[in-house]
């Protein structure tokens, strides 16, 4: 009986690395091509009170580029973003002279949310903990097993020394 149920939950258990999502330019990206590396999924939203992290999230992106590779998720999920995904590419880019990967404009929570935040949300697809989205700005780091390593609510800066410990760490 025991087997039969640990069968049964791995069966729902989705590898990290065989998801997909859309970029902002339209293309389909692939999270195998990250593998070997941390991934810091953020939720973002330029009506954001957090939107200034943007910067550090660059920040980030450049001083630990062979380490993680920061992916934002646009979503208005929270009623702050009413940019389109040409607007939000322009804010990144221009404003903060962004080099993190921007996925496509999507829902982060609700019936409608993308497969990325699907997978955290749900304990028996990420196998760990259901990772629910309260607002803009909360950060996940994905160890390079594909594992959930961290997540941190909107409040915790990306260069804030807790997060710089994990990505830092050897997991």
């Amino acid at each position: 009986m025991i087997k039969l149920l640990i069968s049964t939950v791995l069966l729902f258990l989705i590898n990290f690395y065989t998801l997909s999502f859309t970029s902002n330019i339209g293309t389909t990206l692939n999270m195998s091509s990250f593998q070997g590396k941390k991934v810091m999924l953020v939720n973002i939203a330029s009506g954001s009170r957090y939107i200034n992290q943007l910067e550090q999230l660059q920040q980030l992106q450049q001083q630990y580029a062979g380490s993680i590779v920061v992916i934002v998720f646009p979503s208005n999920s929270f009623g702050n973003e009413n940019k389109s995904d040409q607007a939000i590419k322009d804010l990144c880019k221009n404003t903060y002279h962004s080099s993190f990967v921007i996925a496509a404009k999507s829902d982060v929570i609700g019936p409608g949310m993308n497969s990325v935040y699907s997978w955290l949300a749900h304990a028996e697809k990420n196998g760990q903990m259901n990772a629910i989205v309260d607002n803009d700005f909360e950060k996940f780091i994905i160890g390079k097993d594909g594992m959930i390593a961290a997540a941190y609510s909107s409040a915790v800066r990306p260069l804030d020394s807790s997060i710089i410990q994990v990505i830092n760490s050897d997991f």
